[in-house]
């Protein structure tokens, strides 16, 4: 996945690859060139591209499917969806309300980031955010 200033996109790995990834790609707005273009992302070998821009009230993906792929069904059916893997999977309960902040603003807190997962802390994550986003927070 990719989170910028204009949203987020991301690319699934599964099953058959696509045999046009660049027709998919042209579905996908301008505002995430650099998502298209960085060659960490590998384009050439996925199955599905999705993304959300901040303004937008939902998930697109190109092919259509997000409802395929089980782990990113919340896209699709939303923070109950969501809440529902994260108790099958992590074994937790998690906070609606901090849950739904974040889907909605495709940003988290270190506050919110401490209600949903008290066991972590924006230190601990350093060292992702830096290969996320190419340097420290």
């Amino acid at each position: 996945m990719h989170f910028t200033n204009a949203g987020v996109a991301g690319k699934v790995i599964f099953g058959s690859l696509l045999s046009d990834a660049s027709s998919c790609l042209s579905t996908m707005p301008e505002a995430f060139q650099q998502f298209k273009v960085e060659s960490a992302f590998s384009t050439d070998n996925a199955s599905l591209f999705f993304w959300r821009g901040v303004k937008q009230s939902s998930w697109c993906a190109s092919p259509d499917g997000l409802k395929d792929y089980p782990l990113l069904g919340f896209f699709v059916e939303g923070i109950e969806a969501y809440k529902v893997l994260v108790k099958d999977y992590y074994e937790k309960n998690i906070d609606a309300v901090v849950l739904e902040e974040v889907f909605a603003s495709l940003n988290v807190t270190a506050d919110q980031l401490m209600v949903l997962n008290s066991d972590i802390n924006f230190d601990d994550l350093a060292d992702d955010f830096k290969e996320i986003l190419g340097r420290a927070l």
